[in-house]
């Protein structure tokens, strides 16, 4: 328990991080995203929403625009929302159970008299041990709150919602934006009111998606490119932006160059603060140089033994270091597509899940990425991944996506139903060589393929030639 000399010092750090208990005003993003949308919807339901994803991609702003659609249209009284940043340096040195001695201070001198119910956000939860033990005593205690909480390490939020939350909470997973989100904001500053998840349910291009026939599929995509021409909306305006600087939202509104000091702040925090503070990793260098060197290579089938060499690396620590990287979502890795379980055997391949870093990580964040038409397509292709598997983590719950190779290599499968789809990235003008895509529908009876191209749209047989913005917009 904090002592009694301490708690003016949480009241403080409460006090800075809770402005409106004083009536002070505080800014926060007009634009919402679709999170906003659902979470919005579950203000009265007692589960614990948990929502998790990478740094900067913002899970606090969207906690701070809950706060204020609390306060401003549902008139909750400021003292019933209390809101900290539990990895504040001091909070550990003032309370030996954080999470129990914040509650307990908030509900002993900042309560109103008479509350019936809280609302509690605490952002960057991973910071506490046994967190989600704590919030299961709040849960089963039925403590009148609604819990809101945020963390950036899939590995300890995916533990404590499976384990003391099983049944208690909801899991929200946020990723930098996707194209769809990033023309969604670009809309919005522009003025208009309307955005491009409500065209894609107008068209039905995910039930499309799910039927697995092609022509169908192909005339869906039709559908949904002349609806976005229907209203003006011209995504190839925006996509080399978005395949140059990506999606994280401080970068919408700044230029090429402040984009690049700011993905390399956000790379240098999550390498320092995400991973070695919480890790404990000794050698600094070695996981800086594999996520370059997955960045130079990202996509290429890779072995391992050989990679962990070429970083200066044990194999070991190679495996280790791997795991921290995935856990904080810097990498993704892709694994063969077998329908046995052998595919341990098969070598792996890897992605840096930020195109936008990929590219200041190779020296390319700007428009000379498309000097370089092999880094062009690397970049492209960790784009395709990247949409690829957020499309199957909507769709099915699993973030995943595979590779294959037979006689040729087809860089993305997904499984939509039990039905795996190739999907192979063709930024060019002229997409040629189907054969790996031909060879695996064959092979597993894929109902049709995927071809992204840079800008070809076409139905060929049961291989739909889709162009990359045409792609990521849908996903």
């Amino acid at each position: 328990m904090y002592s009694e000399e301490n708690s003016g010092k949480i009241l403080d750090i409460l006090y800075e991080y809770n402005p409106w208990w004083r009536g002070q005003a505080f800014e926060v993003s007009e634009y919402r995203t679709r999170w906003f949308s659902e979470l919005r919807e579950e203000m009265e339901r007692p589960e614990v929403e948990i929502i998790y994803g990478p740094r900067q991609v913002g899970k606090t702003v969207l906690m701070r625009q809950l706060i204020k659609y609390l306060l401003e249209e549902k008139r909750v009284a400021p003292r019933s929302i209390m809101y900290i940043s539990m990895d504040h340096p001091s909070i550990g040195l003032l309370c030996t159970e954080a999470v129990k001695d914040l509650i307990e201070v908030y509900s002993r001198y900042i309560l109103p008299q008479g509350y019936e119910k809280v609302y509690i956000f605490l952002d960057e939860i991973q910071a506490v041990e046994q967190w989600s033990n704590y919030l299961k005593q709040y849960y089963d205690q039925h403590y009148p709150a609604k819990f809101f909480v945020s963390g950036s390490s899939s590995t300890e939020i995916e533990k404590g919602s499976s384990e003391s939350l099983l049944g208690r909470s909801r899991l929200r997973f946020m990723l930098q934006w996707s194209f769809a989100d990033f023309v969604n904001f670009a809309l919005f500053r522009e003025g208009w009111n309307l955005d491009l998840y409500s065209i894609q349910e107008k068209v039905s291009l995910n039930d499309f998606l799910q039927q697995g026939r092609a022509k169908p599929l192909f005339e869906a995509f039709a559908d949904y490119r002349d609806e976005l021409r229907i209203q003006d909306i011209r995504l190839e305006n925006y996509i080399l932006e978005y395949l140059v600087k990506g999606g994280y939202p401080s970068l919408a509104e700044v230029d090429f160059e402040h984009a690049r000091d700011i993905l390399m702040e956000r790379f240098s925090l999550t390498i320092h603060k995400d991973i070695i503070r919480i890790f404990a990793v000794r050698n600094m260098k070695g996981l800086e140089n594999m996520v370059t060197r997955t960045a130079m290579q990202s996509g290429q089938l890779t072995d391992y033994h050989g990679f962990a060499k070429a970083v200066g690396l044990k194999y070991d620590t190679f495996k280790v270091y791997l795991g921290y990287l995935l856990d904080v979502f810097l990498l993704s890795e892709s694994h063969f597509y077998s329908k046995s379980d052998s595919t341990f055997k098969k070598g792996k391949k890897l992605y840096l899940r930020d195109h936008a870093t990929r590219n200041v990580l190779i020296g390319l964040l700007n428009t000379r990425l498309f000097e370089f038409g092999v880094e062009t397509g690397k970049t492209a292709e960790t784009a395709v991944q990247d949409h690829a598997s957020r499309l199957v983590h909507r769709l099915e719950g699993r973030l995943q996506t595979n590779y294959w190779k037979g006689k040729k290599e087809v860089d993305i499968i997904i499984v939509l139903s039990t039905v795996p789809i190739p999907i192979e990235v063709k930024y060019q003008a002229a997409p040629d060589d189907m054969g790996g895509v031909r060879e695996f529908m064959e092979e597993f009876g894929s109902p049709f393929g995927l071809v992204i191209t840079k800008d070809t749209f076409r139905l060929e047989g049961n291989i739909l030639f889709v162009p990359l913005h045409l792609f990521l917009a849908a996903c």
